[in-house]
C-alpha cells in the first residue's frame, strides 16, 4: 500500500469519525505541555485549533465562514437571551440563599461591591477565554451540530458535557486556576455540573435555531461571569491567583443546575430525536 493510499484511507476514517478526531486532537493540543514537560499548563485554544483544522479539511472555506457568521449572529429573540440570564441568575442567587440558610455563609460579592466599574473589563477578559476558545470551532461550534445529526439532544449534551468536564482535569493540578480553587476531590462533581450546563446550553442552542452566539458564546460568558461575581472573592486588582471557592456554593450550585437541566430535558423531551422548542421544531 502506497503512502498516498494510506493517507487517503486515514482521511476517510477521520471524516467518518470527526467528533472523535476532534476530541482526541483537542486533548493532544490542550495537554501538550503537560505531556512533554510534565507541567500542568493548559493550552485552552486546543479546541479552537482542532475544530478549525477539521472544518478546513472537510468543509473548506465555506464551512469556516459559515461558523464565523454563526458566532456573530447576535440577532435572536429577546426570550432566548432572557432565558440564559434568568436561568443562571436564579441558580446563583438560590445558591447564595441556600448556603446562608443552611451554613450561615455570607457572600462577599467582592467585585459588585468594591469595583463594579471593572465588571465590563471582566466580561472582555472572560470572553476571550472559554466562551470563544471552547465554543468557536469547539463544543457548540463543531462537535454538537455533528452529534445532533446522529443522536438525540440529550445524548449529544451528555457527550459534550462529559468531555468538557473531563477535559478540565489538568486545571485541577494548576495552582491559580478556578478548578484548583475548587479542589481535586470535587472533580467528579465538576463533570456533573458541566453535563448539566451542557443540557441547558443545548436547549438554548436549539430554541434559538442553532445560534452559536446565543447558545454557546453568550451562555458560556454569562455562566463564567456570574460565577465570579456571585460565588467568589475574585478581584481584578489581585488577578494573580483565583481565590478558593466556597465548597458549599459549588455543591449547592451543581445540585440546582442539575435539577434545572433534568426539568428542561424532561419538559422539552430532549431524549427524543425530534423536539419542539418555542415556535421551532428541530429534526436531527
Amino acid at each position: 500500500m502506497t503512502l498516498r493510499n494510506i493517507l487517503s484511507k486515514l482521511y476517510q476514517i477521520v471524516k467518518n469519525h470527526r467528533v472523535i478526531a476532534f476530541f482526541l486532537l483537542s486533548l493532544l493540543l490542550g495537554y501538550s505541555q503537560w505531556i512533554l514537560f510534565g507541567k500542568p499548563n493548559w493550552f485552552i485554544y486546543g479546541m479552537l485549533i482542532s475544530g478549525l483544522i477539521l472544518t478546513a479539511l472537510y468543509e473548506g472555506k465555506a464551512g469556516i465562514l459559515d461558523q464565523f457568521r454563526n458566532a456573530i449572529r447576535f440577532k435572536s429573540s429577546f426570550t432566548n437571551y432572557f432565558y440564559v440570564l434568568i436561568t443562571l441568575l436564579v441558580a446563583n442567587i438560590a445558591t447564595l440563599m441556600l448556603a446562608f440558610l443552611l451554613y450561615g455563609d455570607q457572600p462577599s460579592l467582592s467585585m459588585i461591591r468594591n469595583e463594579p466599574q471593572m465588571i465590563i473589563v471582566l466580561i472582555l477578559v472572560t470572553i476571550t477565554g472559554g466562551p470563544i476558545a471552547e465554543e468557536l470551532f469547539g463544543l457548540r461550534g463543531f462537535a454538537l451540530p455533528k452529534l445532533l445529526n446522529e443522536h438525540s439532544p440529550l445524548v449529544s449534551s451528555l457527550i459534550v458535557g462529559f468531555f468538557f468536564g473531563a477535559w478540565h482535569l489538568i486545571e485541577f493540578f494548576r495552582p491559580g486556576s478556578s478548578q484548583f480553587a475548587i479542589g481535586l476531590e470535587f472533580y467528579p462533581l465538576f463533570i456533573v455540573d458541566e453535563i448539566a450546563h451542557s443540557i441547558l446550553m443545548t436547549w438554548i442552542y436549539l430554541r434559538s435555531d442553532r445560534n452559536l452566539f446565543v447558545g454557546g458564546i453568550f451562555f458560556h460568558l454569562t455562566m463564567n461571569v456570574f460565577l465570579v461575581l456571585f460565588q467568589t472573592d475574585f478581584s481584578l486588582s489581585n488577578i494573580s491567583a483565583f481565590p478558593k471557592i466556597n465548597s458549599h456554593y459549588f455543591v449547592i450550585y451543581t445540585l440546582i443546575s442539575t435539577v434545572f437541566a433534568v426539568f428542561i430535558a424532561l419538559k422539552t423531551k430532549m431524549y427524543e430525536k425530534e423536539i419542539s422548542l418555542g415556535d421551532n421544531t428541530h429534526q436531527n
